[in-house]
């Protein structure tokens, strides 16, 4: 494998480690009345901090997307000093356009009791389901990715340099 295919490889690997996906992992799916709810979360583990939960509206019939229901998401704490959270997922706050999304802090880890519901008109679905929050990320080890790419950077830069001397010293022992 040449140097140039060998690198791309290597980088083409190593990306995918720090890319999101949308809209992150299942957390519950139900038919409840008229439709199917499916909450998702992020990030992945989940932990106190920055959240987004998400929220897939359809019908249960036939799995067609409800783009014109008002959604909202309650999350109650077992310890009764944590406030409870209440709020409405839009899909303006969404980056799929078929979801409903709210973006929010999670004030503390530990278990989180969550009620999702749909409605329109008189049309109501609901999901109830539990999730376990983690400690947050200390902000420093949230940076790890920028104190990685020099150290990979210098790796690089060193491969190069003993390949070029091997190279060299190959062609150097070869000739008469």
């Amino acid at each position: 494998m040449s140097r140039p295919i060998l690198l791309i490889t290597l980088l083409l690997v190593a990306i995918p480690l720090g890319v999101m996906a949308d809209s992150g992992i299942v957390r519950a799916s139900a038919i409840d009345g008229p439709w199917r709810l499916t909450v998702f979360s992020e990030p992945t583990p989940l932990r106190a901090g920055p959240v987004d939960l998400s929220v897939l509206v359809q019908q249960a019939q036939n799995d067609t997307p409800v783009l014109d229901a008002t959604v909202s998401l309650m999350l109650e704490h077992p310890e009764t000093e944590v406030s409870s959270i209440l709020v409405e997922a839009t899909r303006e706050a969404a980056s799929n356009r078929l979801l409903y999304s709210a973006k929010f802090e999670l004030p503390t880890p530990g278990p989180w009791s969550v009620d999702a519901a749909a409605m329109r008109g008189d049309l109501v679905s609901r999901v109830n389901f539990q999730m376990e929050a983690g400690e947050p990320i200390p902000p420093a080890l949230q940076l790890w990715i920028w104190f990685l790419l020099p150290v990979v950077a210098i790796l690089l830069i060193v491969a190069n340099q003993w390949l070029l001397r091997r190279r060299n010293s190959q062609r150097g022992s070869a000739s008469p």
